[in-house]
């Protein structure tokens, strides 16, 4: 049994284009006294130009070695009034092998949080920090432990949740919003539109 970690550039790829929208920055514009109609409300995001997010976590090219499954379980963000940010993302992968008959899954969650300023019209983060946490199972254990040495089943879902935080490293500062970047911002019945440019990412509304 030989687990492989392609379907890392899945999330790369993906984490890629929502930062694209970051790319370069804008100066900062003083927060105009004025309500605000997206703040207080749990947002999702919808399509990054016109894709669908969910979209961009499906395998295109499977690997013909095992099945997998990927799901995206958690996406849910808020810009509170008080000028804070927070977002969360979560993607549960399963790689299911026929050889031994085993599976891995991966549940691998994006936190985020940050400030930002707004006025009418412009959305600028000033500040977006991320965390990356990854839980691995393996399944089931009986035989994993028979095909592995030296080392126990935990330790080895462990070694497996660090090498995928580590496929994060090279683009984790740049992820979701980035520091210094100003939107410009558009509210039309439940779909908050962040523009950048050409770029285009649209949030849908969860809750009032």
């Amino acid at each position: 049994m030989k687990p492989i970690f392609k379907f890392m550039h899945i999330f790369v790829t993906a984490l890629f284009i929502v930062s694209v929208i970051g790319c370069g920055a804008d100066d900062e514009k003083d927060t105009a006294d004025v309500m605000l109609d997206f703040v207080d409300t749990t947002w999702q995001i919808g399509t990054i130009d016109g894709a669908k997010f969910e979209d961009l976590f499906t395998l295109q090219d499977p690997e013909p070695e095992f099945e997998t499954e990927s799901m995206l379980a958690a996406n849910s963000w808020v810009f509170n009034a008080d000028g804070s940010f927070t977002g969360a993302l979560e993607f549960i992968l399963t790689e299911k092998y026929s050889d031994p008959v085993s599976s891995m899954t991966q549940k691998i969650t994006i936190t985020s949080e940050g400030t930002y300023t707004a006025n009418d019209s412009t959305l600028t983060i000033t500040k977006s920090d991320l965390k990356v946490d990854v839980v691995v199972t393996l399944e089931p254990k009986a035989v994993w432990e028979q095909q592995i040495q030296g080392k126990t089943v935990e330790e080895l879902q462990n070694d497996f949740a660090e090498e995928t935080k580590r496929g994060f490293g090279s683009t984790a500062s740049a992820v979701l919003f980035k520091e210094g970047v100003g939107y410009t911002w558009s509210l039309a019945g439940d779909t908050l539109t962040l523009s950048k440019g050409n770029q285009k990412i649209a949030l849908e509304r969860k809750s009032k």
